[in-house]
């Protein structure tokens, strides 16, 4: 199937029927986001592009391992956990470590998840004993040579999902697409190769950027400056402004009005006119000019908040 988003909200409300993951947008440019699935019995192929950077973090399935990387081979690199994670890299396959992803705009992020029991049949069969827990736990791994086959192969697939879908459904093609990509990513990966196993370097402001966004989402709805931020971390503006930067693609402010804009969204798609008004819940979220927060809500979501508020009255 294949999806196109232009609310955060529903595009999380789709991609938490494979996991329990949260969305969130990090730009103030109205979104477009498509996404693309193949969910075979055992096996699913997830394709994302988006028109904004979107972080992407929660559980991973518990049934299966995830392998995840940008189809493009070269271009704005992922941010995992605060490290930058290159094009040549397979990540995110540490079934016990959370989801946690940034993705640059206007690439296409892929994950392929297989489940467990399937897996480790092949791992079997293909005699691979070195791809265990410990493997597994590093999370990262950089294939310089042969992640180019793999990137064919799942474009290949994509492809297939957006012009041909009808074929997915026979059974021949399906078990053909398992037999194919699982032995092709597991011959990807050297054999005990420990050198590539050593993780992307974390970005150096990064723990700086998690205790800003964490005390961020805990004040949405009190006023912060810049300089509130700064004294409650005991850091100055510099390294926090370069470090939203790497990680985020924003600033700390606009990180911040992001996030308020996103509630202020969620509020008014649940409030109805006869309770309250645009500029109440405005308020509540720190948006003391009416002009200032329609032009951003507008932008962000292309429409007026007047008119989410009315829509919400309307279907009910």
């Amino acid at each position: 199937m294949r999806h196109r988003f232009k609310d955060i909200d529903h595009f999380t409300e789709q991609i938490q029927s494979l996991s329990r993951l949260q969305v969130t947008q990090l730009s103030l440019d109205q979104l477009e986001c498509d996404m693309w699935l193949a969910a075979l019995e055992q096996v699913k192929f997830l394709f994302i592009k988006s028109s904004c950077p979107i972080s992407v973090m929660g559980e991973k399935p518990r049934d299966a391992i995830v392998f995840s990387c940008l189809l493009e081979p070269d271009g704005p690199c992922l941010v995992s956990h605060g490290r930058r994670v290159s094009h040549h890299t397979l990540a995110g396959f540490d079934p016990d470590l959370e989801a946690k992803f940034v993705f640059p705009p206007q690439v296409h992020y892929v994950a392929l998840l297989i489940n467990r029991g399937l897996l480790q049949h092949y791992l079997e069969i293909m005699g691979r004993p070195d791809l265990d827990q410990r493997f597994w736990a590093s999370n990262y791994i950089y294939l310089p040579e042969t992640i180019g086959a793999i990137k064919v192969y799942l474009q290949q697939v994509l492809h297939l999902i957006s012009h041909q879908p009808s074929l997915l459904q026979r059974h021949q093609l399906q078990t053909l697409l398992l037999e194919d990509c699982i032995p092709l990513l597991i011959n990807a990966i050297p054999p005990a190769n420990q050198d590539r196993l050593q993780p992307p370097s974390h970005l150096p402001r990064s723990q700086l950027v998690k205790q800003a966004e964490d005390y961020l989402l805990a004040h949405l709805d009190q006023p912060i400056t810049l300089r509130d931020l700064c004294q409650a971390l005991h850091t100055s503006q510099r390294p926090l402004f370069y470090g939203f930067q790497e990680v985020f693609g924003v600033s700390p402010m606009e990180y911040l009005k992001i996030q308020r804009l996103q509630r202020a969204h969620r509020c008014l798609q649940r409030a109805t006119a006869k309770h309250t008004t645009v500029m109440a819940i405005a308020q509540q979220y720190g948006f003391w000019s009416a002009g200032h927060f329609t032009r951003d809500y507008q932008k962000m979501f292309g429409e007026r908040p007047s008119d989410t508020l009315k829509g919400t009255a309307l279907h009910r």
